[in-house]
């Protein structure tokens, strides 16, 4: 039987960029939906082969296929995303900015321009062919 994971943040998590509406609708309704239906499919094809009826096999298997990958597709996008990253350091990580670059803007700025000139080895793959 396949159980329903719990979400590791609240349904307003990943506001603004995905709205508590939005977050609810796809965990609480279509993710519950996928795991219900995959659990009853299952439960058909636990019949099925106890009475070794076949005849709706692969309608029992499409639907499987279809609503097992729902709920699978659903864990992942749940597992991967959470709250939004802060796109500025913390006060303590700031003020070691500002004391060793002047300001958070030359901080950026020397940290990109130093990534252009990184040199890297890389390893060239030649096809045997």
């Amino acid at each position: 039987m396949l159980k329903m994971i719990e979400l590791t943040y609240p349904l307003t998590a990943l506001e603004p960029y995905y709205s508590k509406e939005t977050l609810d609708l796809h965990y609480n309704v279509l993710y519950k939906g996928y795991v219900d239906n995959t659990n009853n499919i299952q439960e058909k094809l636990r019949i099925a082969r106890e009475k070794a009826d076949f005849s709706n096999i692969k309608c029992l298997e499409k639907d499987l296929s279809f609503y097992g990958s729902g709920a699978i597709l659903h864990e992942l996008f749940f597992e991967n995303m959470g709250p939004a990253i802060p796109t500025e350091p913390d006060i303590e990580l700031m003020q070691q900015i500002i004391k060793d670059f002047g300001s958070y803007e030359s901080f950026k700025k020397q940290f990109t321009e130093a990534s252009k000139t990184v040199e890297a080895s890389r390893m060239v793959y030649i096809s045997m062919g």
